[in-house]
């Protein structure tokens, strides 16, 4: 090889390497560029054509910045203007007592929107340093918390299931009003197994998508719970499954090739 062609080789290596190195870096810093994934879901048990659900979880709301990325994510949410907004739990996260006033700002925020909200459970919501403090403060506001309960909105049932991982999940007593237009919410998408086959359409989180994720979105790891389904829509599954990757972080408050979620799902009849 020539000196000339050598040193374009070298320099072409060095600009490959400084390129690649940018991409990674950016991606590395999506943590806080919020996606809005607008979806039409195709259901065999539906009738409800058009109800519109904005869908968001897993908050880990430990900082500021993670307050201020959930306040983002609930007011894109309002903007799409859905006829419900259903939070997929985990709120707190870890021993971190701040967490609670946190939660209170979230919920400040939920009083101001003009659409009803219901919301579930995550096992981080149990693994925090308070649980029993943390249920009464969510379910003394606005917020519909469902813990194996069942509300209506819009002629639609939505069913929230509490979290499997700690073990709080009841599939006997929710009960079908009719077999259509009925939506679960379950934390743990791999759940979906255990579910009522009924149900028109699940929605859960937990995975974070991966998270930290190699190009194409190809996730490093998933926690136990999102092994089999974790992210995006799986008609296929036990009962028609949507999974976002969520809105927060856990461990480096850092996202790669997977940028956090607004999840807006228009529901229409197969």
């Amino acid at each position: 090889m020539s000196k000339l062609s050598r040193r374009r080789f070298l320099l072409g290596s060095l600009g490959a390497g400084i390129a690649t190195a940018g991409v990674g870096a950016y991606q590395y810093g999506q943590a806080d560029r919020l996606s809005v994934e607008r979806h039409t879901l195709k259901l065999p048990r539906w009738d409800a054509n058009g109800f519109k659900i904005g869908f968001i979880s897993d908050f880990h709301l430990t900082t500021q910045r993670s307050v201020d990325r959930t306040l983002e994510a609930l007011r894109l949410c309002e903007q799409e203007k859905p006829d419900v907004i259903a939070l997929g739990g985990d709120y707190t996260h870890g021993h971190y007592r701040s967490s609670l006033k946190h939660v209170e700002a979230l919920l400040d925020g939920i009083e101001a929107v003009q659409i009803p909200v219901v919301g579930i459970l995550g096992n981080h919501d149990y693994w925090w340093v308070d649980p029993a403090k943390l249920v009464n403060t969510l379910a003394s506001r606005s917020l519909r918390l469902l813990r194996n309960q069942s509300t209506e909105v819009g002629g639609v049932t939505i069913h929230g299931i509490d979290d499997a991982i700690a073990g709080r999940d009841r599939h006997d007593n929710l009960g079908f009003n009719h077999d259509k237009n009925s939506v679960c919410l379950f934390h743990e998408p791999d759940m979906v197994r255990d579910i009522d086959s009924r149900y028109s359409v699940m929605l859960a989180g937990h995975s974070h998508g991966g998270q930290i994720c190699m190009p194409f979105g190809i996730p490093v790891h998933t926690p136990f719970g999102a092994r089999t389904y974790i992210k995006g829509f799986y008609p296929d599954a036990r009962v028609p499954l949507y999974v976002t990757r969520g809105v927060g972080t856990i461990g480096v408050d850092r996202r790669a090739f997977c940028p956090p979620e607004v999840s807006i799902l228009t529901l229409e009849s197969a």
